[in-house]
């Protein structure tokens, strides 16, 4: 069904209530809304409406037996979604939230199944976002992947969604570019063992110092390979500066378009004829503060100028927190094992 996708302006601070009550609307009319939240654009359908749900996935492209997260603007909301909440749950929440952090606890069973992707689980997430909050207050929890095609980079801009999404969904929140560009961390608490199944905003050192616990860690889903994996352009990671410097070279023979990718860490800068630099932020600060730019950001401006080899400069071996998390997603854009 081809839609005549609504973009509205919102503002990221204090956001418009008519613009929210709008929005909102569509969403309990089981329609399907975007809208900022502290790491990525998310794509928005009422929880509990399971034809809508299935609306994400149709948008998406996504497959039908991956659950959804579920977005929350106030405790009081997990009563009708978990069937109880763990002490050592509760810990995080009052640490972590509203922030990056996701939560899978024991679902009702009034959680649709397609939300839960037919297991007795759910994924929980109270967004910082002052315009997720504020959409999810009006319309009530929201069932919510990034909002981009299933085979794209995360979107950390309103343009990011309408290229992926345009005539696919009925309303874009436009609040400009979200703060982290990163995913939320994923935390697996419905067991006895505790597992970090996606490392995200929140650094699993800052997990285990509040819960007093060593935590699992399921290596990287097939979803974040699959994504990054099919980006247009060639990702390398050299694991020194000789080997960036004859990676240019190497390609610069085969006439193709050769982009660098600095980063935080890498303060030695080469002199070479490439077609465009980036400099991409590992420690989470927000994108507009640091000047430099989100690696799902580079990702579609390689894919837009034609670039044919991202070459990525050396990190140091002993990356912690964040950027650990970016490190990762970087090595499985170029087909690492982790």
């Amino acid at each position: 069904m081809i839609l005549n996708t609504l973009c509205l302006k919102v503002n990221p601070v204090k956001p418009e209530a008519d613009k929210i009550t709008l929005a909102a609307a569509f969403i309990r009319k089981s329609e399907l809304v975007a809208f900022p939240t502290e790491t990525v654009y998310g794509l928005g359908a009422l929880a509990f409406d399971p034809a809508a749900v299935k609306k994400i996935f149709l948008a998406k492209e996504r497959p039908a037996d991956k659950p959804l997260l579920v977005h929350i603007s106030k405790l009081e909301q997990l009563a009708g979604l978990v069937k109880s909440i763990p002490a050592d749950a509760r810990l995080l929440m009052d640490r972590f939230w509203p922030g990056p952090l996701s939560i899978i606890l024991p679902a009702r069973e009034e959680v649709p199944a397609i939300v839960r992707g037919g297991k007795n689980t759910v994924g929980l997430r109270m967004p910082s976002h002052p315009v997720a909050l504020a959409l999810i207050e009006a319309a009530g929890p929201i069932a919510a992947p990034s909002a981009n095609l299933f085979s794209r980079p995360s979107p950390i801009s309103a343009e990011h969604v309408k290229a992926d999404l345009d005539s696919r969904i009925a309303v874009i929140l436009d609040a400009g570019t979200t703060g982290l560009g990163l995913e939320s961390t994923i935390i697996d608490m419905s067991g006895m063992d505790y597992q970090i199944l996606r490392r995200g905003g929140i650094p699993e050192e800052a997990l285990r110092e509040v819960l007093g616990v060593s935590l699992k860690f399921l290596n990287s889903s097939t979803k974040e390979k699959e994504i990054l994996q099919k980006s247009r352009s060639l990702v390398l990671v050299c694991k020194d500066m000789n080997q960036l410097e004859s990676s240019i070279c190497e390609y610069e023979k085969t006439n193709k378009k050769v982009a660098v990718v600095h980063n935080n860490y890498s303060n030695q800068h080469i002199n070479a004829n490439v077609f465009r630099e980036y400099q991409v932020d590992l420690d989470g600060i927000s994108i507009e503060e640091s000047h430099q730019q989100s690696l799902y950001s580079i990702l579609r401006d390689a894919e837009e100028q034609g670039i044919d080899v991202l070459l990525f400069a050396p990190f140091p071996s002993n990356l912690s927190g964040t950027a650990s998390a970016w490190l990762e997603r970087i090595k499985n854009a170029a087909g690492m094992e982790i």
